[in-house]
């Protein structure tokens, strides 16, 4: 049996994160330019970057190990401050977890997505 090829990306993760990027439009800097924004929600290619902004490029071993960083991959082209304001990323802030879920899953911060994911 062949062993699962795995890459430092949750795919589904990033593909969720960027159709939520393209939603928010072009970037600040774009649309004060005069640049139209893109309507089509699909991004140019692009390298993934870390969090001190280095290329992700697993093909060629740099960084391979490294975790991609949203801000720095995607706040390039995107509002990144703006969007993570949004319900999605804001999900479960301020909320304690219910007793039973605090019991089960004692790393888990709040009922939501926000500081974390179990």
């Amino acid at each position: 049996m062949m062993g699962v090829r795995r890459t430092p990306v949750s795919t589904v993760g990033l593909s969720v994160f960027l159709a939520l990027v393209s939603a928010g439009g072009g970037s600040a800097a774009s649309e004060e330019a005069g640049v139209q924004p893109r309507i089509s929600g699909v991004c140019p290619p692009f390298f993934l970057r870390d969090e001190k902004g280095k290329v992700i490029h697993p093909a060629q071993g740099q960084n391979a190990t490294e975790p991609y960083s949203p801000k720095q991959t995607c706040g390039a082209c995107h509002d990144y401050d703006k969007i993570t304001e949004g319900w999605i990323f804001q999900q479960g802030r301020g909320e304690a977890p219910t007793p039973e879920m605090a019991q089960r899953y004692r790393w888990v911060t709040s009922p939501g997505n926000y500081g974390g994911t179990w």
